[in-house]
């Protein structure tokens, strides 16, 4: 026998031998099992809880005491949890990407804002433009995008500061705009 499948399978254990613990475990147990997992997730559950429960009673056969109904309660219990941690996880996940989904502009929506950046950006100075590209789109640091644009680091923050403060009064909603989101 290979060391495979000794890990697998009790020596002192046949398959067929296992079958029919497990077999008699089912046919002695399975009722009571049962109606502990009906009480703790219903009935549209209870057969998965069950089935699960003698799954892992499979596996573990060889650990199954002969006073076996604790041990496949205690294992129908731990299924339970588990299912519920699983479920809330989900629900939990559900509802992040529905708040996610709430806050994620249509397809109208990012067009719409694209064309207006696109247009702010035109109307900027050719320096002001820029010095935004160079750190926003191009990724620089600012000592570097100063040397790229040729002038000082104060300088260039300058251009900066005052190519925001224009892009933010260009990109500012008119009260036309916000009618139009209010719906």
């Amino acid at each position: 026998m290979c060391q495979e499948s000794r890990a697998t399978t009790s020596p002192d254990v046949s398959t067929p031998d296992r079958h029919e613990r497990l077999a008699n475990l089912y046919d002695a147990h399975a009722p009571r099992v049962y109606a502990y997992c009906l009480r703790q997730v219903g009935v549209h559950d209870a057969d998965d809880a069950l089935a699960e429960t003698f799954a892992i009673t499979w596996r573990l056969l060889e650990r199954v005491p002969d006073d076996a109904l604790p041990w496949l309660v205690a294992t129908a219990r731990n299924v339970v949890r588990n299912d519920r941690r699983r479920a809330g996880r989900r629900r939990e996940l559900t509802d992040r990407l529905r708040d996610v989904q709430a806050y994620a502009p249509g397809a109208g929506e990012i067009v719409a804002d694209r064309e207006a950046m696109l247009a702010a950006l035109a109307a900027l100075t050719d320096r002001e433009r820029e010095a935004l590209l160079l750190i926003a789109w191009d990724g620089l640091e600012p000592r570097t995008a100063a040397r790229v644009a040729r002038c000082t680091e104060r300088a260039f923050r300058a251009r900066v500061t005052r190519a925001r403060a224009r892009l933010d009064v260009l990109l500012a909603p008119h009260p036309a705009q916000e009618d139009r989101y209010a719906h």
